[in-house]
Parts: structure tokens; C-alpha cells; sequence
């Protein structure tokens, strides 16, 4: 018997959208499990990214839950109200624990009030304390994920060891749409490794929500939840290519120009391009009103434009991600993780 028949879970988790169609049809539930909307920092407040919409488009694509994880803020949920059917109230955590870590690492919680929300924020704020805030969510009986476990901020340096520890704390692990194939293979090696379910989930920050998902039995969704940390789930997932990435890239931008657009104000916005200086002109025209724009906020904007059809920015990342995985994978490798 091999170690798949001994504990249950599939050689592979990954399947296409057919077959999960047809679990689908057969009662297995469905969810993309990470999704930001205009109520985030680093969101663009458009019609696409409107949580009303992105849960009508959920709802359309046969997402049987759906989960909103604006970062550290529920106010999706007082927009559009908390009781939808279907709606699982949530929250991206952003957590700096300085001893046992070093970096910063995110983590989404489903099924959470706004009293928990305020605990949780205060232990990740004031505590800093990563194995605080697992034991309380525990402790509360909150479902929660490990979020693209081998991300951090720009700045900060990975600890890959904290990351190998701190995975024992967490039910399940993330297979993101923002980050490269080669990377997601190593949060597959890491969750099997350590006997973790798995979730696939777009992450998207520009309403293209259920592009990759995740089905799992389970009437609700705390049984739907309990299925993905047995393993018992499959993931449709999609990988982050050089295409998408300056798809992406020229969809931002065109959304960021496109203030008469903007169907609510932003007092900050911040873009996460992966490109420091990029992400600097990219702000300042972010806090630039459509009718204060001068003429060098315009120049910016058409040197940014044209930056962004070189595809050198989303180059420059890509080639980040692939330096990461690879040393992930020679980590990984070294701490005995399974191949």
C-alpha cells in the first residue's frame, strides 16, 4: 500500500474544469477562496472589482461559496450585507512576527464576526505573535490558510526554514494564481510533505474571480472546509505565465488612468507591481485626481504606458519568481521535503 492509499488523499489534487464540473454535478461544493476587492489597498475602484459584482460572477460561474479577503478589512461585507446566500464573511490577515518568523506573512480566515475581526487585528497588530493567532482561530473553531507561503514583502527577506515550521500551524496551504508554476509545485511538495490540504484561488486584484478554484464535499461550508484540510479536495488551478502577468499589468494601468471610471474615491492606493520604482510613479498618479492631472502627471502616464507594452516590468518579476522556486526547491530538498 502506498502512502496515498494509506492516508486517503490523491497522488495529484490538480484536475481540470471538466472533471470538476462533474463533481460539481454530482454535489461537491466549489469555491475561489481569495479574492480582493475595491475595498483593498492595493485594489483600483472600479465596477470589476465591486464586491455586488464579483459575487453576482461567482454565483454565474457556479462557485457554490463566496469568500471576499480584502486586506485586513471586512468592508465588502457592510457594503453589500453579510447574510447572502452563499457568502462566507472573510479576511487576508497580514501578520510581522519578528522572532518567529522575521517576515511578513498573510493569512485569510473564513466564517469570522466583526468581534473576532477585531481580536484578530489586534493580535496581528499589537501581539505579532504568528502562534497566537493560529491557536485563537483554533480556539474560535475559524477555518484559515496559509497564504502563497513562500511570498514576502518587498524589502524583507525570506526565512524558508520559519516557513517549513510555521506550515505545521495551518490546516491548509495555497496554490495562487499569482505566482509562477514552478513556485506552486513547491507548495504542493510543502503540503504533502507535511499531511496539509490544499487550496487553489485566483488572489485576483482585478475581478477576475473563479479562474482557478477549488471542489470539495461538504453541505456547508465548514464541511466543505474540513474536506480540504483531509485532503479529500481537488484544485483547478492556473499559474501565473509572462502573458498573463503583462495582461494584468496593462489591465491595472488602464483602470488606473481610467478615473472617470472609478465608481468610488480612494484616499490610498498602493500597486504592487513587484517593480519598487514602478510602483512609486504608479502611486503617485494612483493619489492624483483626473482633473488635477498636469502635464508631467500625463507625460507618467504615457512613460507607463509604453513601459508596460515593452513587458519588462513583468520580465523583471518573472524572473524574480523563477529565482525563488529555485531556491525553495534546493531548500526543500535539503530539509528532507518529499520530492
Amino acid at each position: 500500500m502506498n502512502k496515498h492509499e494509506a492516508t486517503g488523499r490523491p497522488s495529484s489534487p490538480i484536475i481540470d474544469a471538466e472533471e470538476a464540473q462533474g463533481l460539481m454535478a454530482s454535489g461537491w461544493a466549489a469555491a475561489d477562496l481569495h479574492v480582493h476587492t475595491l475595498h483593498s489597498y492595493d485594489v483600483i475602484p472600479t465596477r470589476a472589482t465591486d464586491p455586488l459584482r464579483l459575487y453576482h460572477e461567482a454565483r454565474r460561474l457556479g462557485m457554490t461559496f463566496v469568500a471576499f479577503t480584502d486586506h485586513d478589512t471586512m468592508d465588502a461585507y457592510d457594503r453589500i450585507g453579510w447574510t447572502r446566500e452563499g457568502l462566507v464573511p472573510a479576511v487576508e490577515i497580514k501578520i510581522h512576527d519578528p522572532k518567529r518568523v522575521g517576515h511578513t506573512v498573510h493569512v485569510n480566515v473564513y466564517t469570522l464576526d466583526r468581534n473576532q475581526f477585531r481580536e484578530i487585528l489586534r493580535i496581528a497588530r499589537s501581539a505579532r505573535d504568528i502562534e497566537m493567532l493560529t491557536d485563537y482561530l483554533k480556539g474560535e473553531s475559524l477555518p484559515f490558510v496559509f497564504n502563497h507561503p513562500f511570498w514576502h514583502e518587498a524589502g524583507e527577506k525570506i526565512n524558508l526554514q520559519a516557513v517549513l515550521e510555521i506550515s505545521d500551524l495551518f490546516p491548509v496551504l495555497e496554490y495562487n494564481m499569482g505566482r509562477i508554476a514552478r513556485l506552486n509545485s513547491q507548495a504542493l511538495r510543502l503540503a504533502e510533505a507535511k499531511g496539509k490540504g490544499i487550496a487553489a484561488a485566483t488572489d485576483t486584484h482585478v475581478g477576475e474571480i473563479a479562474r482557478a478554484f477549488t471542489v470539495a464535499p461538504g453541505e456547508t461550508f465548514g464541511e466543505f472546509f474540513e474536506s480540504i484540510g483531509r485532503g479529500q479536495a481537488r484544485i483547478v488551478p492556473a499559474d501565473l505565465t509572462l502573458a498573463r502577468l503583462k495582461g494584468e499589468t496593462r489591465t491595472r494601468l488602464k483602470q488606473l488612468f481610467d478615473k472617470a471610471g472609478w465608481i468610488s474615491a480612494k484616499d490610498s492606493l498602493t500597486i504592487d507591481t513587484g517593480i519598487a520604482l514602478l510602483d512609486r510613479v504608479v502611486t503617485r498618479m494612483a493619489k492624483t485626481q483626473l482633473w488635477q492631472m498636469g502635464r508631467t502627471d500625463r507625460l507618467l502616464e504615457r512613460l507607463l504606458a509604453a513601459v508596460s507594452r515593452t513587458g519588462i516590468p513583468g520580465s523583471l518579476y518573472f524572473r524574480s519568481q523563477r529565482d525563488l522556486a529555485d531556491q525553495v526547491s534546493g531548500f526543500l530538498t535539503g530539509a528532507g521535503a518529499a520530492a
